[in-house]
């Protein structure tokens, strides 16, 4: 079968589609991952099909309107205008240019920002839809006594939908029109309710980091994806160097998320690190932050591989991104979360609940006192314990292979049903 990840986002968002690909290509599909720009030899080193339907993540960042959500992120308002902005031009070049290249594609799997995009083209092939997300979603991770919280929470996300749909519908239903020929949609039938039929969700981390509540039929939290490195990687001799010369550091990584002042920041998590009377070694990556040797005990560089860095390194500094929540976790570090938007502080509060890292530093009221505090907290041998403990389930756990065996199940279903 002929299957499409459409993983629209960052690298957090990527890699863990390109992990489930892999899982699929043995299991005799073809995949092909959908996303922006940018992650071509990511795709290609494991063997998957890929197609670009926009601009890459840090040409986003760039624009005017990319600008503008990075540094009006942290408040509602600001993520729903930079959102609807950045999305909005994502439909409009998306639908064109993935419609030309889906012809043969059997079933879709679908990540939340890939959704303004697929369902549209899914709907006009009539093929199967399958969500796909890296956090539980949040009505479903209340317990039972709390119904009231669970109501009120469903309410606000409910507005917030409507908001964003009444923002998209014009460019949406031009594209639907001009491109796929469909029907306009209405203006109180909010994105995530276009088809009910797309039902299935399958949530890719672990249920004994963020167990399942409330039980519903055709959501599966499968465990974390977790795509393993290719062999033959060598560590730059500026990176082993620094590792030999001393403790193991603190690593730094705040993934692809884009700091609004990156030559502040970067002095700012230099000041901690030396407040706490740690070396640290930096992953930039798409954060902006300052590269290259910053001081006797820091140095900064672009990336590294997670299963090479994380047994070299004593605790993890990271935004709370699924994917990096994940590898950490399973690494048996313990962790300080510096939570922006999105997930992040869904995942910074469950790194904190399990015991395995101090409370989180909301980016928000970043200061080098508190990351040095907070830092200086990952040393207690309980908290270190208890990441132990954890990764041992973690590890036990495989995410990819129990996805693929939902997805067969369900796009058998499909077929048996269409026949």
């Amino acid at each position: 079968m002929r299957i499409d990840i459409v993983a629209v986002g960052s690298y957090g968002d990527v890699r863990p589609a390109v992990a489930l690909g892999v899982g699929l290509l043995r299991d005799g599909h073809r995949v092909r991952i959908v996303t922006l720009d940018g992650f071509r030899d990511l795709v290609a080193t494991h063997g998957l099909g890929y197609l670009a339907i926009a601009q890459s993540p840090a040409q986003i960042a760039s624009t005017a309107a990319g600008q503008y959500w990075i540094n009006q992120r942290s408040t509602a308002r600001g993520f729903l205008q930079g959102f609807v902005t950045v999305a909005a031009s994502l439909i409009e070049t998306g639908v064109s240019t993935y419609w030309k290249n889906c012809q043969d594609v059997d079933a879709m799997l679908v990540t939340p920002m890939g959704l303004p995009v697929a369902v549209h083209i899914a709907e006009r092939l009539g093929i199967p839809v399958i969500q796909i997300a890296y956090a539980p979603t949040r009505h479903d991770w209340v317990s039972k006594g709390r119904l009231f919280t669970a109501i009120g929470r469903d309410m606000v996300g409910s507005v917030f939908r409507q908001l964003i749909w009444m923002k998209l519908r014009g460019v949406t239903n031009i594209a639907r029109r001009n491109v796929l020929s469909l029907p306009a949609l209405p203006i109180l039938k909010p994105l995530r309710l276009m088809d009910r039929t797309h039902k299935v969700m399958l949530e890719a981390y672990s249920p004994v980091v963020a167990p399942k509540r409330i039980e519903r039929p055709f959501t599966h939290v499968t465990g974390f994806w977790f795509l393993e490195e290719t062999s033959g990687w060598q560590s730059p001799v500026e990176v082993t160097d620094f590792l030999n010369s001393g403790p193991e550091p603190v690593l730094i990584s705040f993934g692809s998320t884009p700091f609004p002042e990156p030559v502040a920041a970067t002095d700012m998590v230099v000041k901690a690190l030396t407040m706490a009377g740690q070396r640290g070694l930096i992953l930039s990556g798409g954060s902006g932050l300052v590269r290259g040797r910053l001081a006797d005990n820091v140095l900064s560089v672009n990336a590294l591989p997670h299963s090479w860095v994380l047994p070299r390194v004593c605790a993890v500094v990271h935004h709370g991104g699924a994917g990096v929540t994940g590898a950490v976790l399973r690494a048996g570090l313990p962790s300080v979360v510096v939570p922006v938007f999105g997930d992040q502080p869904f995942w910074s509060e469950r790194v904190f609940a399990l015991g395995v890292g101090p409370r989180p530093v909301p980016a928000g009221k970043l200061t080098a006192d508190a990351l040095a505090a907070a830092i200086r907290l990952t040393s207690d041998t309980g908290m270190r314990h208890r990441a132990s403990t954890l990764a041992e389930q973690i590890r036990g756990e495989n995410g990819v292979a129990r996805a693929v065996e939902l997805i067969d199940h369900y796009l058998a279903v499909k077929v048996q049903r269409a026949s």
